[in-house]
């Protein structure tokens, strides 16, 4: 009988958690804040911020579903995840200006600052990459396949401990509040850390005596 919970199973769980509770959060904002005068653009980012990482967290809980329909579905989970993540990487594409006049060399907090977005976003746009050139083609791609996840992993890391340093050291925050700051950036942070690590996590491959159609299956991404 083939084993279900698996480590590689329980990382997927909770990354799609951690996407889910992010896409929940920015539902809460839309809520709380809306009666406060939220302004119009502040309601459409959040509100496709929600969609996107739902359908983040709908990829993660998918993976390995396969059906009478499984070719189909998986162009499908495999359209919407490219196109949540350029959504993703768009919205932060547009903080670079302001990210980069907000650069002050006497100030060491605005470095810091600058330093942390940099390395998000660029840990977002390899991920992409390897999602798009390289996942589905590991064997020709055998280094890449190992090397572009850990320094996605390696970046987000730094990001997340720039930003602690920064709401702790200095109260600076992304978010409205502090606490929301504390609690909803590791939670963004860990998501795509996971998803570095399911991508890394080695892909069950189906044994040579499989026939052609379950080995044709087999990679359940």
């Amino acid at each position: 009988m083939k084993q279900i919970f698996t480590p590689r199973w329980l990382l997927t769980i909770l990354t799609g958690c951690l996407f889910a509770a992010y896409s929940a959060y920015n539902g809460f904002v839309i809520i709380r804040d809306l009666p406060r005068g939220l302004p119009l653009e502040g309601v459409v980012i959040s509100a496709v911020v929600a969609l996107v990482f739902a359908t983040l967290a709908v990829y993660m809980w998918t993976a390995g579903v396969k059906g009478k329909n499984h070719i189909m579905f998986m162009v499908v989970r495999r359209i919407s995840f490219i196109i949540a993540m350029l959504v993703i990487i768009a919205l932060k594409l547009r903080l670079v200006v302001r990210a980069i006049n907000y650069i002050d060399h006497t100030k060491f907090y605005t470095l810091l600052y600058d330093a942390s977005y940099f390395m998000m976003l660029l840990a977002l746009m390899i991920l992409f990459v390897y999602f798009v050139f390289i996942l589905n083609q590991l064997p020709f791609f055998p280094r890449a396949g190992v090397i572009l996840p850990r320094t996605a992993i390696i970046l987000l890391l730094l990001g997340m401990i720039g930003e602690m340093i920064l709401l702790f050291a200095y109260g600076i925050g992304l978010e409205a509040s502090l606490l929301r700051s504390a609690v909803m950036q590791p939670v963004f942070y860990l998501g795509f850390i996971g998803l570095s690590l399911h991508f890394l996590y080695p892909i069950e491959i189906a044994p040579k005596q499989t026939n052609d159609k379950e080995a044709t299956d087999a990679p359940s991404e």
